[in-house]
């Protein structure tokens, strides 16, 4: 086997590790919410995307947690809703911790495909 194969070879496990890695956290951080919204059954948790937003000022850009949410009760109280689900976030020290760890600047809820309501 020559050097130049032990290098392909070396550099393929790299990223197949490094891959893994980013999945195992995806799947830690959808598994950690995933819990932390078991016990409210008023609101069924379904998935959460990451999105980075790049800002013209000096902050560079932002990493925003967007959680997805059924929306059975949200169309009966949509600002009561937003508002139970960000302070159940905002008051788990652990798990804004664990966003923050993660690289998370906010933290935003939404119920379809065409809004978002940021945490403040």
């Amino acid at each position: 086997m020559t050097t130049f194969n032990k290098v392909i070879q070396t550099f393929v496990l790299f990223v197949a590790m490094f891959s893994l890695a980013a999945v195992s956290e995806a799947d830690e951080l959808s598994t950690a919410l995933q819990t932390h919204f078991d016990s409210q059954s008023a609101f069924k948790y379904i998935n959460y995307e990451s999105v980075d937003q790049a800002h013209a000022d000096e902050y560079g850009s932002m990493r925003y947690l967007v959680m997805d949410f059924t929306s059975a009760l949200a169309s009966i109280d949509l600002q009561s809703s937003i508002h139970h689900i960000c302070s159940s976030v905002l008051k788990d020290q652990s798990l804004i911790r664990r966003l923050s760890d993660a690289g998370y600047d906010m933290v935003s809820v939404s119920f379809d495909r065409q809004s978002q309501y940021d945490c403040l």
